[in-house]
């Protein structure tokens, strides 16, 4: 068994993951230090984009999108071909498994002292700070899907 676990983690497949799963351990651990909570916050965050678009890419490389033998051109393949034009589809999936994710941190949390419950929007400020939000929300995934057609995942 410990050599297959080492050839796991030494394969192409674990490889990329490492820097985020460091990044969450690491934003994880400095979140407990209140000192450097906010920082720790940053880091967890790099850490879980990170490993969202690493995994997002390596969902999408796996993926035959043509199978060896198909007519392409009047010519069979010789090979099957890899991956897919992501874009959309790639938002639209990190945005379903983030949110199941969120689903099952709730319902895990829903019977406990630590239920999640949304705080009221009592203020025109708060209303403003939504909207702020939501905007440079929806910048983030334009950019990251404008910057999809020039990084090859």
């Amino acid at each position: 068994h410990t050599n297959s676990m080492i050839d796991f983690v030494e394969g192409d497949t674990f490889k990329p993951f490492i820097i985020p799963i460091v990044g969450l351990l690491a934003g994880a651990s400095m979140m407990q230090a209140p000192k450097v909570a906010m920082v720790g916050k940053l880091v967890l965050y790099f850490g879980a984009q990170s490993f969202m678009n690493i995994f997002m890419g390596w969902v999408f490389r796996t993926h035959v999108t043509v199978a060896k033998g198909s007519m392409v051109g009047g010519i069979p393949l010789a090979e099957d071909l890899h991956g897919c034009p992501v874009g959309f589809a790639l938002t639209a999936m990190q945005q379903f498994i983030s949110f199941f994710c969120f689903l099952i941190l709730y319902a895990a949390l829903y019977a406990t002292e630590y239920k999640i419950t949304p705080k009221p929007i009592t203020s025109l400020k708060e209303v403003v700070s939504i909207i702020i939000f939501g905007c440079v929300f929806a910048m983030n995934i334009a950019l990251n899907n404008f910057s999809l057609g020039y990084v090859s995942i």
